[in-house]
């Protein structure tokens, strides 16, 4: 693991100005613990095998083990396991082939998932090829790689609106999702999705390797008046949803890997509380670490790297008491999403505005029409602290966009509000060219009862007067394993890591 960062080190500091933290994808993805597994070698089962799957999946008895041989089972369409506490895993890690139509449905306890792959299909059911009811599951060491097909796609009659397929939904409780790869989603529906009730959750994603999701590749856009809802609901990780967003979900999303992830400008969504993303690191993927709904959320010690990718950026910010700590982004580029009405503004870190007075208390309510909890709720009580941004087009955006009245409906909200005590301690903006811009504040919504402690912005600032005090002069930036910082200034680099595939991901690749 040693040996890798630091080629990756020595290419940052070679191959770049002494801002930007270059990293190579193929530094990324390749490992020397992976074992390869040969596509071509994986053979198509025929229906009686198949048949006889789908019976042992389905009459599974408390605390078995079922090992399943390498092949392709094709078309095992929906498939409950009722058992609790059993394993289902591949006898080689990698070559059970589970395509055509399939979704497992776990709605037992403590059942683990093992080694297997999901491919040359899609879901039997738009909630997913895996539903996790049930406590204490977990999905392992397992692929799922272009789980695109089969199933119908096209725009309904009403309003010429793509369908949503998921890869993975979980509805029961502390789940695990350790170790497996995800790469290739390209039709629209959120990657993961977390499905919630108003108790906690306390899932964890952890090591897990996203690799390439692509919007637009069957032309979904195309329809102009559906434009701005086919191009949402492309997330790589959704946390609840905006029905149950004030409740608490308690989900770690922790060191894992996300690459070419393009989807929309949601990648990972917090709709729900208390989650904590932390340790990831996210490479060349145009979207943003979203808190778009709930409250007392902590973003910390990621590594985002843009790559001078358009519409890349950091986090964006909605609702109360959050905490965005600790994180550093370089290299992000873009300032307005390519989709109008969507509110869709990219920087490394974005205090939205809101469309409620959370100065005099207001709040939104699924009861008050026009306030439903699905809008925006006006960011308050958010802590930024010890953040670095280096070498990004916007590095800290203060809010000033309007929002539509919903995803249907493009009349414009009357009434817009700007973030309420925002408090901003010791982070580090540092541009690279005098086009960028360190902060942008805003004129006509500036930030109410905001708080600065030892800021240091290095470039342009827009509309200064509305920050106090900051500095704008400071000695010239160190390096640290290909990290730039100064001491008692920004992130603590020492807290930071770049994951690869040495650690994420499961330990094989198909090829």
């Amino acid at each position: 693991m040693m040996n890798k960062l630091s080629l990756i080190v020595i290419t940052a500091l070679v191959s770049q100005p002494a801002l930007a933290l270059t990293l190579e994808k193929d530094q990324l993805l390749h490992s020397d613990r992976l074992a390869l597994v040969d596509s071509s070698t994986i053979k198509a089962n025929d229906r009686a095998k198949t048949a006889q799957l789908k019976q042992q999946l389905e009459h599974l008895k408390a605390g078995q083990t079922l090992v399943i041989p390498a092949g392709k089972y094709q078309d095992l369409g929906i498939v409950e396991i009722t058992a609790n506490n059993v394993t289902v895993r591949a006898e080689q890690a990698g070559a059970a082939w589970f395509t055509g139509l399939v979704q497992l449905k776990v709605s037992g306890d403590n059942v683990v998932l093992d080694g297997l792959v999901f491919t040359e299909g899609g879901p039997a059911e738009r909630f997913g090829g895996i539903r996790f009811h049930g406590t204490d599951n977990v999905l392992k060491n397992s692929t799922f790689k272009d789980f695109n097909h089969d199933y119908v796609y096209a725009p309904d009659d009403k309003r010429q609106e793509y369908p949503k397929y998921l890869w993975l939904s979980i509805w029961g409780k502390q789940a695990q999702l350790v170790n497996n790869r995800f790469e290739g989603k390209y039709k629209r529906g959120t990657l993961i999705g977390v499905q919630k009730d108003e108790t906690a959750d306390n899932h964890i994603i952890k090591h897990n390797l996203f690799y390439s999701q692509k919007p637009n590749q069957y032309n979904e856009f195309a329809i102009d008046k559906a434009i701005r809802y086919n191009a949402n609901s492309w997330e790589a990780i959704r946390i609840g949803d905006s029905k149950a967003s004030q409740w608490p979900s308690h989900t770690l999303v922790e060191e894992n890997l996300f690459v070419d992830m393009d989807g929309e400008r949601e990648m990972i969504s917090l709709k729900s509380g208390d989650n904590i993303i932390r340790g990831n690191t996210i490479f060349n993927s145009a979207s943003m670490i979203s808190l778009r709904h709930g409250k007392n959320n902590t973003v910390e010690n990621n590594v985002i790297v843009g790559n001078h990718k358009q519409l890349t950026g950091g986090m964006r910010i909605y609702d109360e008491d959050h905490v965005i700590r600790n994180n550093y982004i370089s290299g992000t580029r873009g300032r307005e999403g390519a989709v109008a009405g969507n509110a869709d503004v990219r920087g490394g870190i974005v205090i939205n505005t809101g469309i409620i007075d959370s100065a005099k208390g207001e709040q939104l309510d699924q009861n008050i029409k026009g306030k439903e909890l699905n809008k925006q709720w006006t960011p308050k009580n958010i802590t930024i602290s010890h953040n670095t941004i280096v070498d990004a087009d916007w590095g800290i955006v203060h809010g000033s966009q309007g929002h539509r009245v919903s995803l249907f409906d493009n009349k414009e909200v009357a009434n817009i509000f700007a973030g309420n005590s925002i408090s901003f301690d010791h982070n580090l903006v540092k541009t690279s060219h005098p086009e960028q811009v360190a902060v942008r504040a805003s004129e006509h919504y500036p930030l109410l009862n905001a708080s600065y402690e030892q800021e240091m912005y290095l470039g342009q600032v827009i509309e200064p007067k509305q920050l106090k005090p900051f500095m704008q002069q400071g000695p010239e930036l160190k390096q640290k394993n290909g990290f730039s910082y100064l001491l008692g200034q920004g992130a603590d680099v020492t807290k930071l890591k770049v994951m690869t595939a040495d650690t994420v991901g499961p330990d094989y690749q198909i090829k």
